[in-house]
């Protein structure tokens, strides 16, 4: 069993208003098998949306001043992963329902898999060449605020996109979606024998959309490279250059994209 207590407060700046979260999530697991594990959580969380301009779409007039949400959450994770830094084998499926409650009542449903094979390595295990897989499904219900809705673009996502740039707009504005759907593949090949240093290639893809459909499916590719530097710990430095393929009219393209983290 596991217990997890968080609270946070955070602020962020984004091109359509300014957001401020305040709250705690309380969350236990239990691990049924080595593979296998449940888990429950609730989250109170007061949002602040201030700072909308006052020619902003409907959907931001009306979530101006505090809006109070209550989510209880469960979820089940499947996990078979030779490592959770650096997988070369195995796979994840996380799979989540939240229900929110408060100011506004809707549902979050969320499913994400991961897979991952070794595709070369030499003779002492070391050196592997690996490609994996990724895929999510997301949806959320008709009452979600546009605060809670899902955006795509970037590094967890699709890249060669900017942050927020994939999904629905009304004007310059991006409104998010009710649905999202990404799917990828990458590549690793290490270039150093200690493994510190990987190119990788990759091809990205997915959408975002106001309803559970899909009418612009955008496909991106690139290449980039992954750092681990021992000083900073064991978590690698993501480098990636994307170039979209399909796109939307109104999608935000970028080209270098930096995450610190993993990519699960």
């Amino acid at each position: 069993y596991s217990l997890n207590v968080n609270g946070y407060y955070v602020d962020r700046i984004f091109n359509e208003y300014t957001e401020g979260r305040l709250g705690g999530r309380f969350g236990l697991s239990h691990q049924l098998t080595k593979t296998w594990s449940i888990n429950g959580s609730l989250r109170l969380e007061n949002v602040n949306v201030s700072n909308v301009p006052f020619y902003a779409p409907q959907d931001f007039q009306a979530v101006l001043g505090n809006n109070l949400l209550v989510g209880p959450r469960l979820g089940a994770t499947w996990d078979t992963r030779d490592s959770y830094l650096r997988p070369t084998e195995g796979g994840v499926v996380d799979v989540s329902y939240e229900q929110i409650f408060g100011d506004y009542t809707f549902p979050i449903f969320n499913v994400e898999a991961s897979r991952y094979f070794t595709t070369f390595q030499r003779r002492d295990g070391s050196g592997k060449q690996t490609v994996s897989f990724r895929s999510q499904f997301a949806w959320a219900g008709d009452d979600t605020p546009v605060f809670e809705r899902f955006y795509g673009g970037g590094f967890r996502s699709i890249r060669g996109f900017a942050f927020r740039g994939v999904g629905p707009f009304v004007g310059p504005f991006a409104v998010g979606g009710q649905f999202m759907l990404l799917n990828s593949v990458e590549y690793q090949i290490p270039i150093m024998a200690n493994d510190k240093l990987f190119f990788v290639t990759f091809l990205d893809t997915g959408t975002v959309e106001s309803k559970l459909d899909i009418t612009d499916y955008r496909v991106s590719a690139g290449f980039g490279l992954r750092i681990t530097v021992p000083m900073f710990g064991p978590v690698p430095i993501a480098l990636d250059f994307g170039f979209p393929i399909v796109r939307a009219p109104q999608d935000q393209d970028q080209l270098f994209s930096f995450w610190i983290g993993l990519f699960r």
